[in-house]
């Protein structure tokens, strides 16, 4: 149960971050660190992913590499935002905020829970 309750935290810190990445467009002219957005391995979510909670076998799951590769992707995407927005180009940043962004964030948090779901089924078919 403890890494279905761990996926259920990692979705609420996804939630936080995409508010975060929202405001880091408002405040982009005014400096954010665009390579600490795209490093997925450094935000709490990516700390979780990558860190020592999940196993070698929890690793070696589809349901881990779909997360993982759908979150590299969406911190790649978050810096091109705020890049945007940096650039002056608030319009276009925008328009990949609210469109490829909110896509790309529903995907993961639907990732996470199909991967929650599959553990729930393992650990009800075990009981």
């Amino acid at each position: 149960m403890d890494r279905v309750r761990d996926i259920e935290e990692a979705i609420g810190a996804h939630a936080r971050w995409m508010s975060e990445i929202r405001q880091a467009v408002l405040d982009a002219r005014f400096g954010v660190d665009v390579e600490l957005i795209r490093a997925d391995d450094r935000c709490e979510f990516g700390l979780w992913l990558y860190g020592p909670r999940l196993s070698a076998e929890d690793r070696a799951t589809d349901s881990y590499e779909e997360v993982r590769h759908l979150h590299a992707e969406f911190h790649l995407l978050a810096a091109e935002v705020v890049e945007r927005a940096a650039a002056g180009e608030a319009a276009e940043a925008y328009t990949l905020l609210y469109g490829e962004y909110v896509t790309l964030s529903g995907r993961l948090a639907l990732a996470m829970r199909a991967w929650q779901a599959r553990l729930l089924q393992g650990i009800i078919g075990d009981a």
